[in-house]
């Protein structure tokens, strides 16, 4: 015999209860309202620049970026860190970005096989396009020693000036245009002081030996 209950169609889930759906209203609040809230962390970021310091640097100094997680970094966040410091973006000119960036992470391998001593930071130069996912990534893909991170326009100018980066938009059939890597990764010591610079087009055993020299405090010949 069939109860008084409505029999549920086989291929069919009953509908929600009126709590059911109270329920799934509110999770759909807050996904919408966390979304809301990444979204306007990021435009935050990307349209309020701070003042630098240069610390007496030659080269280099302080930085605010928006990570690759919508939250803020600085060099403070790495503080008692080695900071190998490159400009690019995800859409690199001719692609030399990620070669770099693979190189300086083997470098490191060798030399901070703890993962404590060193850090990778990828500033990227196109904020229009390098979003806090896209960051993440393209920095998953590459190494977990990678950091990336982007500014506003004017305030990437600032930074990019501070460390001796050009910054050079390419036109490209391919992704309408590129922007060219940084020559080089600014090496920045535990104390945020600059120690020199590596060819970021070297491998990973020319830049093994160039970063344990100037880890070492040992001057150019």
């Amino acid at each position: 015999m069939t109860g008084p209950e409505q029999q549920t169609q086989p291929g069919h889930s009953p509908a929600p209860s009126g709590r059911g759906r109270h329920v799934l209203m509110a999770t759909l609040a807050i996904v919408v309202l966390a979304g809301a809230g990444g979204w306007a962390a990021t435009r935050y970021a990307l349209h309020h620049s701070v003042t630098l310091s240069t610390y007496g640097n030659a080269v280099g100094g302080s930085f605010r970026l928006m990570d690759s997680t919508t939250g803020t970094m600085t060099d403070q966040t790495f503080r008692g860190r080695w900071m190998l410091v490159l400009f690019g973006a995800t859409h690199c000119t001719d692609e030399a970005c990620r070669p770099a960036l693979k190189a300086m992470s083997d470098t490191l391998d060798t030399l901070d096989p703890s993962g404590r001593k060193a850090v990778i930071i990828f500033v990227s130069l196109d904020p229009d396009r390098d979003d806090a996912e896209r960051l993440r990534q393209y920095g998953e893909s590459i190494s977990s020693r990678v950091v990336a991170g982007t500014a506003a326009p004017f305030a990437l100018a600032d930074l990019a000036k501070e460390y001796q980066a050009p910054i050079d938009r390419k036109a490209d059939p391919e992704w309408t245009y590129t922007m060219r890597m940084s020559p080089q990764f600014v090496v920045m010591d535990p104390d945020t002081r600059y120690r020199g610079t590596i060819d970021a087009t070297a491998n990973a055993a020319s830049m093994a030996t160039d970063l344990r020299r100037i880890m070492s405090g040992t001057p150019d010949n």
